[in-house]
């Protein structure tokens, strides 16, 4: 039976074909970005043969199984890697928006706080392009795990049970490091059982006390001792749906199905036992992470510099916030209650400001904002909605924690998770809201209550419309083509606006590109050094590098290692961009390789003659 359409319907139909109108001129307007194309490279160079852990070291290489379809389905359609970026764009503003709707559908029953949810993730999630990354993905089945969560709290179907072991699956495709989550599950399930049999026991003793040893209980006498349970460790009946047999063996379930298939798609790609165990530590040392040797402290001390920097030096304010709300025993009073909302409010603009200076380092910060406002406000809620809190907003953290672990662009990944819990968050600020303006109710002057409520809607109103101009003003809109934009009509952009000095650089790239695909060979490995790895895609010749992501310089002897371990890789010819700053890694080059060059319009030619190694 459909559901009878409410005036709230219509305000997220027209709020989501808004979003979805502006994003979709995104797809065509938002500049390249060396992150995008790097995560085509890998599926691409499947497709030509290479297989994943033997010819390609970077650690999220495993999340290609999620962009391998789209790009197998456009090279089979097209026959070329021509605007494949356009098309991964649709495709994942299509993912994106049915996500939207889904929470609003989920949370329907809240009304406008469901379309001011869905519109949260909406604006939040995607950060300056639209691509099926291993952090978009995350988030998106990290949101996906958060759903199903709920939907077990309130109906334990074994469909949620096993939906959710899929979502949780493919979080790990996304990041390896998620599955010491599903550990830490398995623990808390023995602790639970264990302190269950406790309670149970001691009911039991005492029920045998009362009623005397060897007397067999009536059913009634039974009924008692479950509901003396229930009293004794009440949130057990409530959570227990996560904590039992069923729950383990259903969700284990989902994550064998997505291991399957990861293995079925590892498998039918080239790849081998061998190659996982003989290149473990070349996929510790290839990637920017540094997991290898970087510790842990040094990467919180890098973070808090960054934090410390985008609140203009001052990084004590938030944390001084907190430790003043929990220790304030007047805190559920409104006017207490309007101060601290009000400060959070002043954080976030101290926050925007000082990531105005960088918006290029902080490019994933957005959602920390709202995060702190999140958080407040379920501390300031009297009648605190637990469940959404454990369901959703606890998951994100932990998640946020392990991502944080295994990737290097701190006060970016953290606002990315967070950005799934803000989802929460909205209705956190809702439940304040509703007790603030109950509250309110109780004074005596209507004048007052008037004017309290006008208060109250502002400051949330604000914080919610900040949120959306932070985003539109600083991380999009602002990255529209400056005066005349021209239409790249050939190459992996092709469809795609850029200004008139990107699109001239880009063009005799192209024309680089095609000399060099004239006077090669198809078998021939090519090695190119820049930023731009979009351009192997344009190539289409096998790629003679560990990884097509670099992070400053290339890495002499893993290079070295590598084409030890695959001769085949050997470059024939290595391009560079002339006026690429990276081009210092040239004197590896040279060291390696002896070489002749060639001057082409927009870079450099060099042709392998011999090798040194």
């Amino acid at each position: 039976m459909v559901k009878k359409l409410k005036k709230t319907d219509l305000m997220f139909a027209i709020a989501l074909l808004s979003m979805l109108f502006v994003h979709f001129i995104f797809v065509f307007l938002v500049p390249y970005s060396e992150d995008e194309s790097f995560y085509v490279t890998i599926p691409f160079r499947i497709l030509n043969g290479d297989s994943l852990v033997q010819h390609e070291w970077h650690l999220t290489q495993f999340s290609s199984l999620f962009l391998y379809l789209p790009v197998y389905i456009w090279t089979a359609i097209k026959g070329s890697i021509d605007g494949i970026f356009i098309f991964i764009r649709c495709i994942y503003l299509f993912i994106h928006t049915t996500l939207a709707v889904t929470i609003y559908c989920f949370f329907r029953k809240h009304g406008k706080w469901a379309v001011m949810a869905s519109m949260m993730f909406f604006v939040q999630i995607p950060y300056r392009f639209q691509a099926i990354s291993y952090q978009s993905m995350f988030a998106i089945f990290l949101l996906l795990l958060t759903l199903c969560l709920l939907s077990i709290y309130q109906n334990s179907s074994t469909r949620s049970y096993v939906f959710a072991g899929v979502c949780f699956g493919c979080c790990c495709v996304c990041n390896p490091l998620f599955c010491l989550v599903f550990v830490l599950y398995l623990l808390g399930c023995a602790l639970w059982t264990k302190r269950q049999v406790i309670v149970e026991n001691i009911i039991k003793n005492k029920t045998s006390r009362n009623q005397g040893k060897g007397k067999k209980l009536t059913k009634r006498q039974k009924r008692e001792q479950k509901q003396q349970l229930t009293n004794s460790f009440p949130n057990m009946e409530n959570y227990s749906c996560f904590f039992n047999k069923k729950a383990i063996l259903w969700v284990t379930l989902g994550i064998l199905i997505v291991a399957v298939i990861a293995l079925v798609f590892f498998f039918s790609t080239g790849g081998t036992i061998d190659s996982i165990i003989n290149n473990i530590e070349n996929l510790l040392g290839s990637s920017e992470y540094d997991i290898a040797s970087k510790s842990v402290f040094s990467k919180i001390l890098q973070t808090f510099e960054y934090f410390s920097e985008a609140n203009l030096g001052m990084p004590w304010i938030l944390p001084v916030l907190f430790i003043a709300l929990l220790f304030d025993r007047n805190r559920k009073n409104n006017a207490h209650r309007f101060v601290y909302l009000c400060a959070s409010i002043l954080w976030t603009v101290l926050f925007i400001v000082g990531v105005m200076k960088d918006i290029e380092i902080y490019k994933c910060a957005i959602a920390l904002p709202f995060s702190a406002i999140s958080l407040m406000c379920y501390i300031l809620t009297e009648k605190k909605n637990k469940t959404l809190f454990y369901c959703m907003y606890a998951p994100c953290l932990v998640a946020t924690f392990f991502q944080y672990l295994a990737a290097d662009t701190m006060l970016a990944v953290i606002g990315i998770v967070l950005a799934v819990g803000n989802v929460a968050g909205v209705f956190f600020a809702m439940d304040l809201w509703n007790e603030m303006l109950a509250d309110s109710k109780e004074d005596t002057e209507t004048a007052t209550k008037k004017r309290e409520k006008g208060l109250y809607r502002s400051v949330i109103i604000v914080g919610f419309c900040l949120q959306i101009a932070f985003y539109g003003l600083f991380y999009q809109y602002d990255q529209f083509p400056k005066g005349d934009a021209v239409k790249a009509t050939t190459g992996p952009y092709s469809g795609l606006y850029m200004s008139a000095e990107k699109y001239d650089k880009y063009n005799k790239t192209m024309s680089d590109l095609d000399y060099i695909k004239k006077y090669s060979s198809y078998s021939s490995p090519i090695l190119v050094v820049s930023y731009s790895n979009w351009m192997y895609l344009h190539l289409d010749r096998p790629i003679a590098t560990y990884t097509t992501w670099y992070r400053g310089s290339i890495d002499k002897w893993l290079l070295v290692r590598y084409y030890q371990e695959n001769p085949k890789k050997i470059p024939k010819y290595v391009y560079y961009e002339s006026s690429d700053p990276q081009n210092a890694n040239i004197s590896i080059v040279t060291e390696l390789f002896e070489v002749s060059r060639e001057n082409l319009s927009n870079g450099v030619l060099l042709t392998v003659e011999k090798r040194k190694f």
